[in-house]
């Protein structure tokens, strides 16, 4: 079980890193001059990224002790063994509630971690974005990304004009696209209208959808490493 978990931990690092471009969105920008960011990714969307990159000798662990928290009809907790589709839908919608002026340690407040462990060098002093992964063997489904972007960079305050970036490891393939089917629907229950729709893999074992709204797009992608990675991002407005 220690080596399966030690496979699984380095593939969510090579994951994140590859996908940590691949979502993407446009939105309408407040600010025209932020610095754009690019990358290379499998699947081309809007090259949004934060653009980290992690060694897998560096993994530390926590952040320290983490505190106790209360769970709140607000919490977004991490691991989701146990939840029901709708319910870790619910839960991964609750990181799209970013309001303008927010800042990331005041949303890190809202984030309980139920033993997953935090990328201590994938956090970079105050930064809007959080890499985890599983804290024990029994941990199979959890999430393993959160990035609140503002504009194209993850700002240590929202600044009302953004996406949330979001990835979570799912074991088994079968749940892992039930998943993903209930997130395409809650987009799609937010006025968004597929427009790209693709499998590909010699089992089907990868998937990517795209959504538009007026001129506000986002993606979906599902892919195979080790677990099922699950990524997506979503537009907010931080209202």
């Amino acid at each position: 079980m220690k080596t399966k978990a030690i496979i699984k931990i380095i593939a969510a690092v090579v994951m994140a890193g590859i996908l940590a471009g691949a979502t993407g969105c446009s939105l309408n920008k407040k600010d025209t001059q932020r610095e754009k960011q690019t990358t290379t990714d499998p699947v081309p969307v809007n090259g949004l990224t934060d653009n980290d990159t992690t060694d897998p000798e560096d993994v530390k662990g926590v952040m320290g002790e983490e505190k106790e928290k209360p769970v709140t009809g607000d919490s977004i907790i991490l691991r989701l063994d146990g939840m029901t589709t709708e319910e870790i839908v619910e839960d991964l919608w609750k990181a799209t509630l970013v309001e303008e002026g927010m800042y990331s340690e005041d949303f890190y407040e809202k984030v309980i971690t139920d033993g997953c462990k935090l990328f201590e060098n994938r956090k970079k002093d105050d930064d809007f974005s959080w890499f985890f992964y599983e804290g024990s063997s029994d941990t199979i489904r959890y999430i393993s990304r959160i990035s609140v972007f503002s504009g194209m960079k993850c700002d240590p305050v929202f600044d009302g004009s953004g996406r949330v970036a979001l990835e979570l490891h799912i074991e088994e393939k079968e749940y892992a696209f039930e998943v993903a089917e209930a997130i395409v629907e809650r987009i799609q229950s937010e006025g968004y209208e597929i427009n790209v729709n693709r499998k590909s893999g010699e089992n089907e074992d990868t998937w990517y959808v795209g959504f538009q709204k007026d001129r506000k797009t986002c993606t979906l992608q599902v892919n195979k490493v080790a677990d099922y990675v699950i990524s997506f991002d979503f537009p907010i407005e931080g209202n």
